[in-house]
């Protein structure tokens, strides 16, 4: 499955908390103790938000070589490495039904802080929910066949919601490591 080439599908699945708790286990063993957590972000883990049918998670870790120590052991046949950067690797599996989509990053990486920040947000605010599942829906409808122009349609939603998430304190949620620039 390929959520470029297939489409998007906006309905909710309650089959992903299991399948996150799966994968998880499997970047734990994967990793070791310069695994700092284990995420699960995305659509797919805040309840009643659609989404495609892609099970984001986002391991963080210590250091880099702790993070491409793991990634080596996922890309090993279960997993394809998509992305290698220095503070990032992205490894997806495709499955008939989904995509799982394992994001690394480094604890002093840029992109994982505002990702918890969105999730934490949207997953109290019924209204954040419920304007982020329209804007989805209607980024849908406009670009069933184009995820870049899906994403780009959702930028701005996203960026205010993790600027009210920023503004209501929820850094201050944030696991211990994740102690720096916010």
């Amino acid at each position: 499955m390929d959520p470029k080439e297939d489409g998007l599908s906006l309905e909710p699945d309650p089959v992903w908390d299991d399948r996150f708790a799966s994968v998880r286990d499997r970047v734990v063993d994967a990793s070791d103790d310069r695994l700092c957590d284990v995420f699960h972000v995305g659509s797919t883990a805040i309840a009643g938000v659609p989404g495609k049918p892609v099970l984001d998670v986002m391991p963080v870790y210590v250091t880099g070589a702790g993070m491409r120590a793991a990634a080596d052991r996922l890309t090993d046949g279960e997993f394809q490495r998509e992305h290698d950067a220095d503070d990032t690797v992205v490894a997806l599996r495709r499955e008939p039904d989904h995509v799982v989509a394992v994001r690394m990053h480094t604890v002093d990486a840029d992109q994982w802080r505002p990702i918890l920040l969105f999730r934490e947000y949207l997953a109290d605010h019924p209204d954040a929910r419920g304007e982020y599942g329209r804007v989805k829906r209607e980024a849908a409808a406009e670009h069933p066949d184009d995820m870049w122009a899906y994403t780009d349609a959702k930028f701005d939603v996203v960026r205010s919601i993790t600027e009210a998430a920023r503004e209501a304190g929820y850094a201050d949620r944030l696991p211990a490591f994740a102690e720096g620039d916010q």
